[in-house]
Formats: structure tokens, C-alpha cells, sequence
């Protein structure tokens, strides 16, 4: 599917497939991480930790345990939005995960890939809750997050460092 950005670029959002080259997603998330922006990660992935993600993931979208879409721009992913079927007692929890190229930010792809990730999920899965969670300073993410009908529900202090400092962890639940 298609979307217009808001500087009149257009993006296609895909499932993750394996067509997907391995590449365009070891170059995008190592940019992510470049970037310091994802607190999840510190140390760029190899091409073989690439390929044993790719493998795992689509392992998990075909048992229908996760969604993960990519937004496209030529030859290049520049976003993605995950949803992730909890287990066992946690089932019927579905937890999001996005990042958006920090050239791409602030130009409404972050919320489509969110809408569409929460839409999906919901059809798929019919979950009890959709949840996040997010280091506190991040207000972009935040306001985002806000706007779609995310709550605060628990706030870990000092739970996770950066560049030597140590920030609150958020978690946040779709109300």
C-alpha cells in the first residue's frame, strides 16, 4: 500500500517477506542505532545477526505470533512498525515497536505504520490490551504515541542508560 508523507514523498508499507532484501534491513536498523535514538540496542548487528532475525520473524508471522511492516522509499526501509502476540498468560496482549528514519520523522509516517499496526492487531488478534513501552526523555515518541490513545500505566525510574546517564522507562497501554 501506498502513503503520501506530508512533504509529498510517497512510501510503500510492506509486510516483511522474504523478498525483503537482508541488506536494506541491516543498513536501516544500524542507522537507527547510529542515530542513538533506540534505546534497545547499542552495538550494530552483523549481517548473519540480520539474517537470523529476518528467519525468526518471518518463523513468527507465518504462526501468526507477530505482524512487522516496513515502509519502503526506492531500494531503502526507512521505517517499521511490529506487534507482537504475548504468550501463555500474556496472549491476549499484544505489545508495538516502531522506528522511523530520523530523515522521515515528523512527516506522518510514524502514526500511518502505527494506525495500521494497531488496526491489524486488532482484526488478527483481538487482544485485551496493545502496549509500549519507551525511555521517558523521548517526547517525540510521546506526543505520538499520545495522539493514537496511549496512556501512561507504569514508570520505572532511572531503568535504562544512556550516553552514561540513567532515564525513567515508560510503559504505556492504547485506552
Amino acid at each position: 500500500m501506498k502513503h503520501k508523507l506530508k512533504d509529498g514523498r510517497v512510501v510503500e508499507i510492506v509486510s516483511l517477506s522474504a523478498k525483503i532484501p537482508t541488506r536494506w534491513l541491516l543498513d536501516y536498523i544500524n542507522g537507527i542505532i547510529e542515530e542513538d535514538v533506540w534505546l534497545g540496542h547499542t552495538k550494530k548487528f552483523s549481517m548473519k545477526q540480520q539474517e537470523e532475525w529476518k528467519k525468526n520473524t518471518l518463523k513468527a508471522m507465518r504462526k501468526g505470533e507477530q505482524l512487522y511492516f516496513a515502509a519502503l522509499y526506492g531500494k531503502r526501509i526507512l521505517g517499521s512498525c511490529s506487534a507482537g502476540r504475548g504468550t501463555g498468560r500474556d496472549e491476549d496482549n499484544v505489545m508495538l515497536g516502531i522506528a522511523v528514519s530520523k530523515d522521515f520523522r515528523r512527516e506522518g509516517l510514524g502514526e500511518f505504520l502505527m494506525k495500521h499496526a494497531i488496526a491489524r492487531a486488532k482484526s488478527k488478534w483481538k487482544p485485551k490490551n496493545i502496549y509500549l513501552n519507551l525511555a521517558a526523555p523521548n517526547k517525540g515518541a510521546r506526543k505520538l504515541y499520545g495522539k493514537l490513545g496511549f496512556v501512561e500505566i507504569a514508570r520505572f525510574p532511572k531503568w535504562v542508560k544512556r550516553r552514561g546517564k540513567y532515564y525513567d522507562f515508560v510503559w504505556m497501554i492504547l485506552r
